[in-house]
């Protein structure tokens, strides 16, 4: 139990009656029930196992996600795996450490740019160019002018062409910037250490809730490495932009190199959601559930789409007193804010 709910076990007295199955039974407070649930489990009141279970039970449907219903799991030692498992993860562990170490001095001893990369690149601006010590006095004072003179520069159309430039030159920075590289000369390291930094700017831009420029920066790492990171990243972006044949595709991106990804299984259950194809929103839930039984977020996404609300309806009954049906009714997100969504989000 939590600081909290020992202060409340400490000086707080329920009434009898309220530890009781008819009680628990009736009680529709979320709130009042974790407490009920914390005092049963202290055994302050008695050892009531039977009735501590009831209550779980009963609490669970009212409130999947309550943290009252999270089991602690130990931590797990050396003891409690059998030596089989031990020995993989003790294996798994030394090699990925010597690879660690491998990289990190191979990068160490290597720069990013290596003379190849270099003559290619364009020469230093201004390197040739001098500035004159013997300058000249303007023959005009520059100010002030008269009215007829500014009019005659056409101001108007010079700052106008000046801007046009500068956007043309932004819309071009992001087609352009991989081409200042010629990838072909890296080696694998140092295309992944790209990629990744890459990557690391998404995640910025992405806890910076500009999610455009986020799209942007994880399809440039992509266009160096394809990664399941990355691509689960932009489809999270994705759909909180609501663009969800992009999400569709990077989660089928990820689910072909890594098949049973449980993120991507989640984002593209949001998108089918949002694309109307229920069904099989309610399918990857459910294949999410066979891996994870205890995974919050498919419980309540799997309870919320039209098809998991409907077998919960009584038959002939699926329709609302307005007449609109389930699924029509239930067309809406999993939740309101995708920012907040659950099923993100990030490496």
């Amino acid at each position: 139990a939590s600081f909290n709910d020992s202060l409340w076990i400490t000086f707080c007295i329920f009434p009898a009656e309220h530890l009781d199955y008819g009680y628990i039974e009736t009680c529709r407070d979320v709130k009042y029930l974790e407490k009920i649930l914390s005092v049963l489990r202290s055994g302050k009141e008695g050892i009531y196992p039977h009735l501590v279970q009831f209550c779980e039970n009963h609490l669970e449907k009212l409130n999947p996600g309550s943290r009252a219903l999270r089991q602690s799991v130990p931590v797990a030692t050396a003891s409690s795996l059998s030596e089989d498992e031990w020995m993989q993860i003790s294996d798994d562990l030394k090699i990925w450490q010597e690879e660690t170490k491998k990289n990190e001095n191979f990068l160490k001893n290597s720069s990013l740019i290596d003379d190849g990369l270099i003559e290619n690149l364009p020469p230093v601006r201004g390197s040739n160019c001098f500035v004159s010590l013997n300058k000249k006095r303007p023959s005009k004072p520059p100010v002030p002018r008269d009215y007829r003179e500014w009019d005659r520069r056409k101001w108007t159309s010079h700052v106008m062409n000046c801007l046009l430039w500068s956007l043309q030159i932004v819309l071009s920075l992001h087609e352009h910037v991989l081409n200042m590289y010629d990838l072909s000369a890296l080696s694998q390291q140092e295309k992944l250490r790209l990629s990744n930094r890459e990557k690391d700017k998404g995640n910025e831009a992405f806890r910076a809730r500009d999610y455009e420029e986020a799209v942007s920066y994880y399809s440039r790492s992509l266009s160096i490495i394809p990664t399941v990171a990355a691509y689960n990243n932009r489809a999270q972006a994705q759909i909180n932009l609501q663009h969800w044949p992009g999400a569709m595709r990077d989660c089928q991106s990820v689910l072909q190199l890594e098949p049973g990804n449980i993120k991507a299984l989640l984002r593209r259950a949001t998108a089918h959601n949002q694309m109307g194809n229920w069904q099989m929103a309610a399918e990857d839930l459910r294949t999410v559930l066979r891996e994870e039984p205890h995974n919050t977020t498919a419980t309540v996404g799997n309870r919320r789409t039209p098809v998991g609300m409907s077998n919960m309806w009584p038959t002939g009954q699926n329709r609302t007193t307005t007449g609109m049906s389930l699924g029509q009714q239930h067309h809406i997100h999993f939740s309101s804010d995708h920012s907040q969504n659950n099923f993100i989000w990030s490496d």
